[in-house]
């Protein structure tokens, strides 16, 4: 009779790849479902013009996104709308571009498409982690990601969040495809796909291109080496740039303006200051600076002025540094949360603002208790995250970079935060891979410190 361990060996083991795909579809058509039911209503988006928004939610900059969008179909694409210079344009440009397949229903399709992006970045990032020694974490990481409630459902509403954070699960997923399979043939196709996603992803917000380039470096690096490398690395900049290099190049020709955005210097100028407290605040905020000529150059010259403060006041600096860090990882809600979330479509069904809603619920949810509970999820988070990145750079090879690479995408948008606001809603676009670091330093934590590694595929 077989031993007890040997028929174990010998049992089937489920494959999660199926489940994973169930998720994925299920969740889809749930959120289906939600956006036939969405209704938000008219909106002003300026000269006396209402924009009639259905079938998904406003995001937290829902209305400058409809205004920038409505100025480009009324206007054409090289719109003076102020709104499309001082914002990115990109995000705007991408509804555009929907709007090819029907205005009428153009937010139903934005909705859709983003969910659909979603769902399919999870699947595909779990599924990757699951041909690797992971591969035991991976059902973990895909349950936390799919059905986080504030990532998930973000796709939902007008925002460049969803996007971002689908097109970085996305990415990592090719990449850990490429390494494991090491295929030649087809690393340049993957290496063109990414180049695109993260294109894509600094076309609509800019501050991404750190983490983009970062990411590609390593790939790269650990996958060609430098000498070789360098020409895999030169052609992934000119797709990837190709598309901020669109907004300069919209900016021109219709204010005649070389920039890609105007808001940069007035962002970190609302993070600095004697007065700041490195939130968002509407006065009391940022450094003197003397501004002069175009907005462009204006904005370029209170970001000299920012810098130059923080050289002159490094304790105040280190100061705001560390407001912003707790700003940045704080609750989406709260005593401790802090940032422009307040449109976070979770909490249009979270218990926790339902029990807030009485007197009794509000003094819980705010009152001590409630603190001591956000400050335990907010350094319980980045605790877990920690260590979880930790934890694979001591298991080497594949595990070690595919860590390399999460924590690359998240401390880039961190130091980010750093320079300008702490807000948590900038952490939306990396939520994929601090989840991801979060759940290997949880299931490990559970296993007493020892990580549950399997054979698989290693580095060379």
């Amino acid at each position: 009779m077989a031993s007890k361990s040997k028929r174990a060996r010998m049992a089937p083991q489920r494959n999660f790849l199926k489940t994973f795909m169930y998720w994925a579809i299920a969740v889809f058509l749930i959120k289906l479902i939600i956006i036939i039911n969405i209704n938000v209503g008219n909106i002003d988006v300026g000269n006396g013009k209402l924009f009639f928004v259905d079938k998904i939610w406003l995001g937290a900059d829902g209305e400058n996104y409809l205004k920038g969008y409505n100025s480009l179909l009324t206007e054409g694409i090289f719109s003076k709308a102020d709104i499309l210079n001082y914002w990115p344009a990109g995000y705007p440009l991408v509804i555009l571009l929907l709007s090819l397949f029907g205005k009428s229903w153009v937010l139903t399709t934005l909705a859709v498409l983003q969910s659909l992006l979603f769902s399919f970045g999870a699947y595909l990032f779990a599924s990757q982690l699951y041909r690797t020694r992971l591969k035991r974490f991976s059902y973990l990481v895909f349950i936390l990601i799919i059905l986080n409630p504030t990532l998930s459902l973000s796709s939902l509403a007008i925002g460049y969040e969803s996007f971002t954070a689908s097109g970085f699960l996305i990415a990592i997923g090719l990449i850990i495809k490429d390494l494991v399979e090491k295929n030649d043939k087809k690393f340049t196709s993957y290496l063109v796909i990414n180049s695109l996603i993260l294109g894509i992803q600094t076309f609509m917000q800019p501050r991404l291109i750190i983490s983009g380039v970062l990411l590609i470096l390593l790939w790269i690096i650990v996958r060609k080496g430098l000498k070789i490398g360098s020409i895999f690395l030169i052609a992934s900049l000119a797709i990837t740039l190709f598309f901020p290099a669109a907004l300069i190049y919209r900016n021109d020709k219709a204010i005649n303006q070389k920039s890609i955005s105007a808001n940069l210097g007035v962002t970190m100028n609302i993070g600095a200051g004697d007065k700041a407290t490195g939130g968002y605040m509407k006065k009391d905020f940022g450094v003197p600076c003397e501004t002069s000529g175009s907005p462009s150059q204006q904005d370029n010259q209170r970001v000299k002025c920012v810098i130059s403060w923080y050289e002159n006041n490094p304790s105040k600096a280190i100061k705001l540094f560390y407001n912003k860090t707790l700003f940045f990882w704080s609750p989406w809600f709260g005593p401790e949360a802090n940032g422009t979330m307040a449109r976070n479509p979770w909490l249009k069904i979270s218990p926790l603002k339902n029990i807030a809603s009485t007197s009794e619920g509000a003094n819980l949810i705010y009152g001590g208790f409630g603190q001591i509970i956000s400050w335990l999820w907010l350094l319980g988070g980045i605790t877990v995250l920690i260590y979880g990145f930790v934890v694979l750079w001591r298991v080497g090879s594949l595990e070690k970079f595919i860590a390399l690479s999460a924590m690359a995408i998240v401390g880039t948008n961190w130091l980010v935060s750093l320079i300008s606001i702490g807000d948590h809603r900038f952490r939306m676009p990396i939520m994929g891979m601090s989840l991801f670091l979060q759940a290997i330093g949880l299931k490990t934590l559970f296993n007493r410190g020892k990580a549950p590694m399997v054979e698989g595929p290693a580095l060379r």
